[in-house]
């Protein structure tokens, strides 16, 4: 176990959440980041992410002020092992929430909490997802790589009028770099079959993170809001891949999200009649997949087309309230160069709800 050291200046106590604050937590967020934050009230989605049950305390690292002993800045990171509790908690380690009070900047109190972080966790792996215009400059100067995450799209291959999306030639299909491979199809899956037959697609994973069975089931299966569906890419009788999905909907609109890929970029190939399959099974207007890591060429014989910043296409991300607007994704990860690394929209905290209330 890692060390439960704290730190301390004239102004804070540096250290991490107890068990005991999660309401202080959610109230600090509710005040300071969203207004009805989800974790102001929804206990059981902020135990599930961030709650360390064999530490007993929450994934966060808080700043209190030691004159009101009030919360002055929190930084969330989710590590992979909070899904499967065999991986050690500093393989690899993704950032979350990370909010400073506005009338407590100027004390580098943000910089405090990730070298805290860093200090006591060691990560091996840090990373994280929807980094800021604020947060970029700093991690470049640490020397942490930074980027932005591809957006690929496959549009409904029967609609002529789409409600979600905005394309300028609609019903055109977009050129592709091979044909279906008819040996190739989608397969849902469910908990056993995972952990009895899909273990070949963890073990050919040659980027990182390396996630496992469990961490798949326990961060997708048992979710405790949303409902999201595993697939099985199979070659004949042959599983090669894995495809996580979730159906999103808008009114009477819905759209089908990749939020995780395990196996070799490759075995994404030839799959433009499954995403069709999927897109006329759904009535979705269209599947998207948010990554970084995954060979363009794979993903253009599967099927799908880059979203380019500039181009008049759009393909909304935000359904929790939805806004038909592009939105654009930066990352950030520490790792020797030359290692190859995967990122995903289920990584760190962006596949999460915004309503504690609704049906997904």
């Amino acid at each position: 176990m890692e060390s439960e050291t704290r730190s301390q200046n004239s102004n804070y106590d540096i250290r991490f959440a107890y068990e005991t604050e999660g309401k202080a937590l959610g109230e600090f967020l509710n005040s300071h980041w969203r207004e009805n934050h989800i974790f102001s009230s929804c206990q059981k989605l902020l135990d599930w992410q961030h709650l360390n049950r064999e530490y007993r305390r929450y994934n966060f690292v808080l700043g209190i002020n030691h004159q009101s002993n009030n919360i002055h800045g929190v930084l969330g990171f989710i590590p992979l092992g909070q899904f499967d509790p065999e991986i050690d908690i500093g393989l690899h380690c993704w950032l979350a929430i990370w909010k400073v009070r506005e009338d407590a900047r100027g004390h580098k109190l943000g910089r405090r909490l990730l070298s805290h972080l860093i200090n006591v966790i060691k990560p091996q792996v840090l990373s994280t997802v929807s980094a800021t215009e604020i947060t970029l400059p700093m991690y470049r100067a640490m020397g942490f790589k930074t980027g932005r995450l591809n957006h690929y799209f496959i549009c409904h291959p029967d609609k002529h009028e789409f409600n979600l999306i905005r394309i300028t030639q609609s019903n055109k299909p977009y050129p592709r770099l091979e044909p279906a491979n008819p040996n190739r199809y989608l397969k849902s899956v469910v908990e056993h079959e995972i952990r009895q037959n899909l273990s070949s697609c963890f073990f050919a994973a040659e980027d990182l993170p390396r996630k496992t069975p469990n961490y798949l089931i326990n961060r997708y299966l048992k979710h405790p809001l949303y409902q999201y569906h595993v697939f099985a890419i199979q070659e004949a009788s042959t599983p090669i891949g894995i495809i996580v999905m979730r159906v999103c909907i808008y009114g009477n609109d819905k759209a089908i999200r990749i939020v995780d890929f395990i196996g070799p970029s490759a075995s994404l190939r030839g799959l433009s009649d499954q995403w069709n399959s999927l897109l006329r099974l759904y009535n979705a207007e269209y599947v998207d997949f948010y990554n970084v890591g995954i060979c363009e060429q794979d993903l253009l014989a599967s099927g799908f087309t880059q979203r380019e910043d500039l181009d008049e296409v759009v393909i909304p991300n935000y359904f929790e309230p939805f806004s038909r607007t592009n939105v654009e994704i930066d990352y950030m990860i520490d790792v020797p160069a030359g290692t190859k690394f995967r990122i995903v929209k289920g990584d760190s905290d962006q596949d999460r709800p915004n309503y504690p209330n609704r049906k997904y």
